[in-house]
């Protein structure tokens, strides 16, 4: 089993996305492809993890590893260290979720330990308005075999 941030790994949380299918609907239709930013902890000599994601109405219809940011055109990057998204995804492994304060919202709220990258304040805005869809894909995790 791929484990976190594969590629692999999001499209393996993308089909249980489609076999929840009725939990999305109620979302809402989501249209958004935007990169997840794994950097290194300090200290780590790891390199950066970069993937790129597409969510084409209620289903992840892409995950790829990506060199060019710019040639993927994200609507936004979600960024944060290893160490961070380790946290919020070894949660979700142990109850389902993150815990309140480990949410992608958020984190990304508070912009300390996770933050957003985007050129634009309009395509940042699909982070606010899917980022349900968001958390409940990563939250899929739960229901990922381990690896």
């Amino acid at each position: 089993m791929p484990s976190f941030p594969e590629p692999a790994w999001f499209l393996a949380l993308g089909r249980l996305m489609e076999a929840e299918g009725a939990l999305f609907q109620r979302l809402g239709f989501a249209e958004t492809r935007f990169a997840v930013r794994v950097m290194p902890d300090e200290g780590d000599n790891g390199g950066e993890n970069l993937v790129g994601l597409v969510i084409d109405g209620y289903r992840l219809s892409d995950a790829k590893s990506i060199d060019n940011l710019e040639a993927f055109d994200p609507d936004f990057v979600i960024c944060a260290r290893r160490s961070v998204w380790n946290r919020m995804v070894r949660e979700i492994v142990e109850t389902g979720r993150p815990s309140l304060r480990h949410t992608l919202s958020s984190l990304a709220l508070m912009g300390e330990e996770m933050w957003l990258e985007s050129s634009d304040q309009l395509r940042e805005d699909k982070f606010y308005r899917y980022n349900q869809t968001l958390q409940e894909l990563l939250n899929l995790a739960s229901r990922l075999p381990p690896h």
